[in-house]
């Protein structure tokens, strides 16, 4: 009889080799839906007039998709990527919750370091500095990207 309590056996948060997935599991069941509706609004952002001239012009639905459909699509799916990337370095309330880094250090991420380094050790130059860095490391990847989705958008 299945009362919906996992066996005790069941340790995906505390195995050094599952820990990491569990995390995965957690934030793909957290964000797959909003990068979804990014996804389709720039579906939906695509008029229908473009592929009505690919039918007359008898275009193969695969043809509209690499010549239409993809090329238009392509900088809302950047943006969910940028949005994503900046997000997973400020996935400390999820992992600290989850596994608080452990175990061990297989699931410590950049702000569980910090968090450990400027809390529980009182190490509060090291944390600051080390944050600054981080600030500026997701500043300047995230300007990089955006330069490459303007390329895209300006394409």
């Amino acid at each position: 009889f299945f009362t919906g309590i996992p066996p005790s056996s069941f340790e995906m948060i505390g195995s050094v080799k599952l820990a990491p997935w569990a995390i995965v599991i957690v934030d793909t069941w957290m964000w797959t839906p909003y990068v979804m509706l990014i996804c389709l609004a720039g579906l939906r952002s695509i008029p229908d007039y473009i592929y009505e001239a690919a039918e007359v012009d008898r275009a193969s639905p695969w043809r509209q998709f690499w010549a239409i459909t993809l090329p238009m699509v392509l900088p809302f799916i950047m943006l969910a990527v940028l949005f994503r990337g900046i997000e997973n370095f400020k996935m400390f309330d999820m992992v600290n919750l989850l596994t608080s880094g452990g175990p061990g250090s297989a699931t410590e991420l950049a702000s569980i370091n910090l968090k450990r380094e400027a809390f529980e050790k009182w190490r509060t130059g090291y944390s600051s500095a080390f944050a600054i860095i981080l600030f500026v490391a997701v500043f300047g990847l995230a300007n990089i990207y955006v330069k490459a989705l303007n390329a895209v958008k300006n394409r």
